[in-house]
Formats: C-alpha cells, sequence, structure tokens
C-alpha cells in the first residue's frame, strides 16, 4: 500500500483533524484517510462504512474494554425500586 507524506500543513487544519481524530476515536491517519475518501469521493457516491467485522472488531477494541465505572445494579441505573417499580 502506497504511502503519502503531507508536509507544511496548517496548523488550525492539523489541529482540527486531530480534535475530529480523537472525537471519532481514530488515528489521525485513519481520520484523514476517511476525509480525502469522503471529499473525493463522486457527488452521488456515499461514504465509505465499516463492515460488520470491522466495526465489532473496533468495538471490542475501543468500547468494551473500557473500565465500568458506574457500580450501580442495572434497576438502579434503571430507577426501578425494591416494588420492581419505577420511582
Amino acid at each position: 500500500m502506497p504511502n503519502l507524506l503531507l508536509r507544511n500543513v496548517p496548523d488550525d487544519l492539523y489541529r482540527r483533524l486531530k480534535a475530529t481524530a480523537a472525537q471519532h476515536r481514530r488515528s489521525m491517519t485513519q481520520e484523514a484517510i476517511l476525509s480525502l475518501q469522503t471529499g473525493l469521493a463522486a457527488p452521488d457516491e456515499p461514504p465509505p462504512r465499516a463492515s460488520v467485522p470491522e466495526t465489532l472488531a473496533w468495538l471490542e477494541r475501543e468500547v468494551w474494554t473500557l473500565p465500568v465505572l458506574d457500580r450501580r445494579i442495572d434497576d438502579e441505573i434503571l430507577g426501578y425500586g425494591p416494588d420492581g417499580f419505577c420511582n
């Protein structure tokens, strides 16, 4: 696969790319490639989407490994009282 090196990227563009990548939980390289693909796509062509296996792999790697910080039981989170009804 070919490589692309970008020089003299404007500071504002670099900061926006970095912020967008963090917001989408992607590397800057992944975000730049997706931005290029989206920007260079034909006007009637929808943006590329990740396949189901790619999405599941991302979930397993990035989301399902996050620590659980909320120690409440499910009923407490949903608002159920001891009688089984919502409070």
